[in-house]
């Protein structure tokens, strides 16, 4: 049976129910909300694996880049040079050029592209604010087709809540030992209002134990905080984050200690 929301998304493998979910055990926020009060919250969608992680691929990306590059200078070298099996030698050139435009594009990326890109969704307008950026679709026709001088552009949409439904997509990659390895994404769909034309849609998580995010963001958006965790900054963090000196902290930390007093 496929998806009710149509166009379907790419690997679809069921909706979603969209509502207050209710349980017995307090509903998990992955560890990805990043801040939530009462009018809204904001959950993360990060995109690298950490300095360490996005050096070292930067690195090998760099010499995988050169190397391709000398490659593809050599092929040149020999089409001008040599007249014998330059048909062969102009395939695998444009073939080295197509690898190295890819290696440049993944190393730009590994270098500017930000490390997170959100989500947040605020309850009292109904308006659910997404930064998006192309890594986050890695593999599909974007990455062929996006520049490599356009990997720091964050595109930033504003979507109704009422107009979103989630979708769940996996894909299944055979492994050398046998066996399948599955990943799972929990898709968003923006569907045309009171329709189920999907008019856009944007990743929301990824990886395992989702459809708690999804879970948790629904009881969040109507207001069914019972079974949620507890895992939300509090007005005091939020003031102090944001203070523009140590003397407006300070100001801050004590008005709260006289509250708590």
């Amino acid at each position: 049976m496929p998806s009710k929301y149509q166009p379907q998304v790419s690997a679809w493998r069921g909706d979603l129910h969209k509502g207050v979910y209710t349980t017995q055990l307090h509903l998990s926020n992955n560890k990805k909300l990043r801040y939530a009060n009462d009018d809204y919250c904001e959950f993360s969608r990060r995109l690298g694996g950490g300095y360490f992680a996005r050096g070292i691929t930067a690195f090998i990306s760099s010499i995988l880049v050169l190397l391709s590059l000398w490659i593809l200078y050599m092929g040149v070298f020999v089409i001008i040079t040599v007249s014998d099996d330059r048909i062969i030698t102009i395939s695998a050139s444009l073939l080295v050029l197509f690898i190295a435009y890819f290696l440049f594009q993944f190393l730009l990326n590994i270098l500017f592209a930000p490390e997170d890109c959100p989500i947040r969704l605020n309850r009292k307008t109904g308006k659910v604010y997404i930064y998006d950026h192309s890594l986050l679709y890695f593999g599909t026709w974007a990455t062929f087709t996006r520049s490599p001088f356009r990997a720091k552009e964050i595109t930033v949409k504003e979507f109704n809540w009422a107009d979103i439904q989630g979708c769940m997509t996996s894909v299944s990659v055979p492994i050398a030992s046998g066996g399948m390895v599955r990943s799972y994404r929990l898709e968003c769909v923006v569907c045309e209002p009171n329709t189920t034309k999907v008019i856009d849609h944007f990743l929301l998580a990824a990886g395992s134990s989702l459809g708690y995010e999804w879970m948790w963001i629904n009881s969040y958006m109507v207001f069914s905080d019972n079974n949620l965790d507890a895992e939300l900054m509090p007005e005091e963090i939020d003031k102090k984050s944001k203070a523009s000196s140590l003397e407006e902290y300070q100001k801050i930390d004590a008005e709260y200690k006289k509250i708590k007093e």
